[in-house]
């Protein structure tokens, strides 16, 4: 059960947000031991990770709430928030709120703007930077790999790691834009931030025995409206890579997804469909076992709060979904959505494989309240968790209502 509620004000230039949940899940089982074993050689843990099963959960939890300023379209807020970096509604490759959101001090271009001249050409610009400290880091490697990294299982590290970020988006026509995102983990025990280290690792220009300190990753994205189909069909893609300038200039060692969205159908106006696809194992790229989303010095990976901050694929695997909603009114829907997943077996010991298909619905009334529900059913089949096929059923229903002094 989360129960929760979401409060935001503005004043003049100034702008407060704030988001709190009350979490309650039971207890589950300890991973097996294979499970633990293959955890600890995959991501260069130290062996013997204790069997802790799932404790109950019931706690109440500050999620987003900060502070900003706008000055002159620019916005300035410091506090915790939420990313969602990318085109993709299933999960971006750069940044989503799959995990919870970054404590940060963000500066955010909130409008377009044209730089003079001829680099006019550009587009639209709008930039996006931001600078955060992670929490649930357990463990870091400032040694060569295979030494045993610095840390304990079930406390975290004294000085969690900080994380940076930025993106440049250029909207070069009504219907084309092109992104950039680059992110960088740097910082914690033996490694202090300052002005100079922060720069470095940005940029992949910090080493220590020929190893770049510091976890870089870098985005290409786009989103391309057809003209003559604007109202019919929007194309986008995002490429992916790991210590790598771009992954425009190392496609084989990147890794991709895209899709595409029609808002509505040509011959049924009032439904809408959404294709997407990609995967997080390179073809072309045979030393890569699972090396997306991880690190061999900063160990527990691209993660906050031990959940991945990036797309549901996840690490060595492909995944597909297709979403499609009938809108009864601009504020009432029912939807059908299906899901896919596949894992390398050069990454996970026989792979696995996981299928998805729900029904949803969504209705909002005039009155403020607002009724969502869904029915799910999913079977999947993963040796290293279960010995046979898996399958089961959920069953979801959110009620939430907003009041008339936070509606226009």
């Amino acid at each position: 059960m989360v129960s929760g509620f979401s409060a935001w004000a503005v004043s003049g230039p100034f702008v407060f947000y704030g988001r709190g949940e009350y979490q309650y899940a039971p207890s589950g089982p300890a991973p097996s031991a294979a499970t633990l074993s293959f955890v600890s050689t995959a991501d260069y843990l130290p062996p013997n990770a204790p069997a802790v099963p799932v404790a109950t959960t019931s706690r109440f939890r500050p999620l987003d709430a900060y502070v900003g300023m706008n000055l002159a379209n620019w916005q300035l807020s410091f506090g915790r928030q939420s990313l969602w970096w990318g085109p993709s509604a299933g999960g971006a490759m750069a940044l989503t709120d799959n995990a919870e959101p970054i404590d940060m001090f963000r500066v955010n271009r909130v409008s377009p703007f044209r730089l003079p001249s001829v680099l006019g050409y550009l587009g639209a610009l709008r930039l996006d930077f931001f600078l955060g400290r992670l929490t649930g880091q357990q463990f870091i490697n400032n040694s060569v790999l295979g030494t045993i990294p610095q840390g304990q299982y079930g406390k975290n590290l004294s000085s969690q790691p900080f994380l940076s970020g930025a993106r440049i988006s250029f909207k070069f026509t009504e219907n084309f834009e092109f992104s950039m995102s680059k992110t960088s983990i740097y910082g914690g025990p033996g490694n202090p931030l300052t002005w100079k280290t922060l720069f470095e690792s940005s940029l992949n220009l910090h080493e220590a025995n020929n190893e770049p300190l510091g976890d870089g990753r870098s985005v290409a994205d786009f989103s391309y409206r057809i003209p003559k189909l604007r109202n019919w069909l929007t194309l986008y893609g995002e490429g992916f890579s790991e210590d790598e300038i771009s992954p425009l200039n190392t496609p084989q060692k990147s890794v991709w997804q895209g899709g595409l969205y029609s808002p509505q159908l040509p011959t049924i106006p009032k439904l809408d469909l959404r294709l997407e696809g990609g995967s997080t194992s390179p073809v072309d790229f045979p030393s890569c076992n699972g090396c997306f989303y991880h690190n061999f010095q900063y160990v527990n990976g691209f993660t906050n709060g031990g959940q991945l901050m990036a797309s549901w694929i996840g690490r060595a695997a492909q995944g597909e979904s297709i979403t499609s909603n009938y809108w009864l009114s601009a504020t009432r829907k029912i939807g059908i959505a299906l899901k896919h997943r596949k894992i390398d077996r050069a990454f996970l010991p026989q792979g696995g494989t996981q299928n998805d298909v729900q029904v949803n619905s969504d209705f909002l009334l005039r009155s403020g309240f607002r009724l969502s529900g869904s029915l799910q059913y999913e079977r999947w089949e993963i040796p290293l968790l279960a010995a046979n096929r898996q399958s089961n059923v959920t069953a979801s229903f959110e009620f939430s209502f907003l009041p008339k002094v936070g509606r226009k």
